[in-house]
């Protein structure tokens, strides 16, 4: 059952005691009933054991760790299999009722699989017993780990102990591997252990139902799963959608008709059910990992890079969750099931160094995300993929709106941090009390002293109330207040601010220390301080954490630098909303900049339509230079967006005295709008008020940089990492910092060859000279 998407080649048992191979076999047959054939990544090979009871015909659970092999509920008499996939690290086996579990950690030397029987025998790597020693007891299987490894299994010594296996002799050299989730569940067993009540519909007592995996989105389903609905009217719907599509259970909080007898659970509260149900299924794996929460409305992506290059400082390998996507390293993507992600289709533009005007460049083959956030499900998921790929720690973004949904429920979070709440109320329906309650209940989720800590803002309103929260626990403070630091463990001593970095002198309880952080602006030091707290927490020593703090080169869409060696910065930022707009111009202001450039548009088919003139008026009101352009435009007309943003600053420009009696049309439109003999008097008003109207985001960043001059900040922003427009319903690939380097690389040759980019239209200064009116090279 390819779990993480494509097929994969997958090992079962066959009765005469071989191996059978398959590449696409999604079930297959043992002596005693059915095997699932395990996803893996990158060729990995597996065996799955019949459990000791044939509840009609089916396996009654198996271990989705690599290697592993479980014959059922050790309580009713099932032998445990003692597995361990001897990695080139080295790794314990944990061996309980009815479980065992093998290291995963994918590694290039490969040591070989075994598992142990109830007589103590070793079964080597690529083989087992063909004899199931009577009825009720459980076939010992173990399955080579590398490809070919099975061939090339020689003798080696070994010593058996309750706790580990461990194996003297020389390595086998094999592949490399990932592993998948090849879970199989009992359906009432995974209530039972989650302790979730539910009213059961076609399910007698003395019955159960096995599954294969957990969805709450059609699209994830795979047949075999467990189908959790999610609250609203079209619950009925998808409910019968799943079913058709091969969902073998459904949990929802009503009566549902027409599945067909499908078996159903009836909860009270399903996200809570969704989130305890997930846990046990996926094995609680936020336990397994150094787990770190980032709650807040501001500067949760920055600080998320901040802490993974800390933690890796250290030598822990640290998978991140949040706002750009989920990663392990920098390099491995994970989708949002916790699966390794790999391109379905061929990647037309992966070798371009630019877009093309009029958004035509397809999008195919690029890395997918939900941008939105994770669910409970998805938490538990991800946080298994990231386990599952070897790494010790993770760091996740915790928005309010997800733990309203209980999507933090079920995590064990070893370190909770409050970031900032700047801006938040703002957006969340004006509810204040109500924000800070959601936010707050992931803090009081901290309860154990040993294990636990909580690191919060002092420069919050409410930390005090927060720290009430987290009274549990040792609580580390930050703040950015150079004037007022009282209270705070960790604060800057001194800021020095410039157009490509961030000094600071940061003071803390283990020590002060001068760190160098490429980032720019003065927003940039609330997120530099908390990563620095959370290490503290964590225990790291100072000048590990210093460390990486200044490892940290560019974080993707969050004041991005874009440096080609230009005598200007140019930054990419995902800011949207006034708020979040007015916080970045002001913070780049204390570079002591010459001018901020400043590039923005707004989405089409927005809620907030209004807001539109807001974010025209903010800009317009800090910048000295403003190019108001489109971003995805959807199903919306472009220019209907660009008029609506104008409608911030509109009165104000034609009403100045520099306009009033120069401007005879209404000239803040693409220049394409008007009639081809006004074009350049368009253009020449548009260079007095120094406010640019351009559809094509393509040309505004190219006409930015081009206007730019030693010590001006071009500031790029509203769309941060994202690699696509949507026009209409199709998504085109189209990325700031990837339009903003290609610029900078032409831009100078541009120049040199005679070009003014200092007004628009671009012309030879030559021809200008005698020609003012000479034509547009931007085009």
């Amino acid at each position: 059952r390819p779990r993480w998407g494509g097929s994969r080649v997958a090992w079962c048992p066959s009765s005469r005691g071989a191996l059978a191979t398959t590449t696409t076999t999604t079930m297959m047959m043992t002596m005693r009933g059915k095997a699932r054939a395990g996803a893996a990544t990158r060729g990995q090979r597996r065996a799955f054991a019949p459990g000791d009871r044939d509840r009609g015909g089916g396996m009654t659970r198996t271990m989705r760790w690599m290697g592993c092999v479980d014959g059922g509920d050790g309580e009713r008499g099932a032998r445990v299999a003692r597995t361990w996939a001897g990695m080139s690290n080295g790794a314990n086996v944990v061996a309980g009722a009815g479980r065992a579990r093998a290291a995963r950690l994918g590694a290039a030397r490969a040591r070989r699989v075994f598992a142990v029987g109830d007589d103590g025998d070793v079964l080597l790597g690529g083989m087992f017993d063909d004899d199931d020693g009577g009825d009720g007891d459980l076939i010992a299987e173990a399955t080579a780990m590398a490809l070919e490894l099975a061939d090339d299994v020689a003798e080696g010594e070994y010593s058996i102990d309750d706790d580990e296996l461990a194996r003297v002799g020389e390595d086998v050299e094999g592949e490399s591997f990932d592993d998948g989730d090849a879970s199989v569940a009992l359906l009432r067993e995974i209530f039972e252990e989650a302790n979730v009540t539910a009213t059961w519909v076609a399910l007698d007592d003395d019955e159960d139902v096995e599954i294969s995996g957990i969805a709450n989105e059609i699209n994830a389903l795979l047949s075999g799963d467990l189908f959790v609905c999610s609250k609203g009217d079209d619950c009925a719907n998808a409910a019968r959608e799943a079913v058709a599509a091969g969902a073998v259970a459904v949990v929802s909080d009503r009566e549902i008709d027409g599945l067909a007898d499908v078996p159903m659970a009836i909860v009270e509260d399903i996200d809570a059910a969704l989130a305890d149900i997930a846990r046990v299924f996926y094995g609680d794996p936020s336990k397994a990992l150094t787990a770190i929460a980032l709650a807040g409305n501001v500067g949760k992506t920055t600080t998320s890079y901040l802490v993974k290059a800390v933690f890796e400082e250290a030598d822990i390998k640290m998978g991140l969750v949040g706002s750009n996507g989920n990663y392990v390293d920098d390099d491995l993507k994970l989708t949002a099931q916790g699966g390794v992600w790999e391109r379905d289709e061929e990647d037309v533009t992966r070798d371009r160094a630019c877009t093309s005007p009029g958004w035509l460049a397809p999008y195919r083959g690029k890395y997918e995300f939900e941008e939105l956030g994770s669910d409970a499900l998805q938490f538990q998921q991800l946080t298994a993929g990231i386990l599952d790929n070897g790494a010790q720690a993770a760091v996740m973004e915790v928005s309010a709106e997800q733990i309203r949904c209980k999507a933090t429920r079920g995590m064990n979070f070893d370190i909770v941090a409050l970031t900032s709440l700047d801006g938040a109320r703002v957006n969340y329906n004006g509810l204040d009390a109500e924000y800070t309650a959601h936010v707050a209940e992931v803090f009081k989720g901290l309860s154990n002293a040993e294990t636990q800590r909580a690191v919060i803002n002092k420069d919050e309103i409410d930390s005090d109330l927060f720290e009430e929260y987290a009274s549990s626990v040792p609580i580390v403070t930050y703040t950015t207040d150079l004037d007022n630091r009282v209270g705070a463990d960790v604060f800057p001593a001194r800021v020095d601010y410039s157009l490509f970095e961030t000094a600071i002198s940061l003071s803390t309880p283990a020590g002060n220390v001068e760190v160098v952080v490429g980032l720019v602006g003065e927003h940039m030091v609330g997120p530099i301080c908390c990563a620095a707290a959370i290490g503290l927490a964590a225990e790291i020593p100072l000048d590990v954490i210093a460390a990486g703090l200044e490892a940290i080169e560019v974080i993707p869409g969050r004041m991005e630098l874009i440096d080609e060696g230009q005598e200007f910065s140019v930054l990419v930022d995902s800011a949207n909303t006034p708020e979040a707009i007015e916080r970045a111009i002001r913070s780049v202001r204390a570079t002591g900049c010459a001018r901020v450039i400043t590039v923005l548009g707004c989405e089409g088919e927005d809620e907030n339509r209004g807001q539109r003139a807001v974010v025209g008026k903010v800009a317009h009101d800090l910048s000295d230079v403003l190019f108001i352009t489109n971003d995805s435009p959807r199903a919306e007309n472009p220019y209907e967006i660009l008029e609506d943003i104008c409608g911030g600053f509109r009165t104000e420009i034609y009403e100045s005295d520099k306009i009033r009696e120069e401007a005879l049309f209404p000239f803040l439109k693409d220049m394409y709008q008007v009639h081809e003999n006004a074009r350049y008097e368009c253009m020449r008003l548009q260079n007095l008020v120094r406010r640019y109207i351009m559809v094509d985001r393509y040309h505004a960043i190219r006409a930015a940089i081009g206007m730019a001059e030693p010590d001006d900040v071009v500031l790029i922003l509203g769309r941060g990492a994202k690699d696509y427009f949507i026009v209409g319903r199709e998504k085109h690939w189209f990325e700031d910092a990837l339009e903003a380097r290609d610029a900078l690389k032409k831009i100078g040759a541009i120049q040199a060859s005679g070009v003014d980019t200092r007004n628009l239209p671009w012309a030879s200064i030559s021809a200008r000279a005698t020609n003012p009116s000479a034509g547009n090279l931007l085009d």
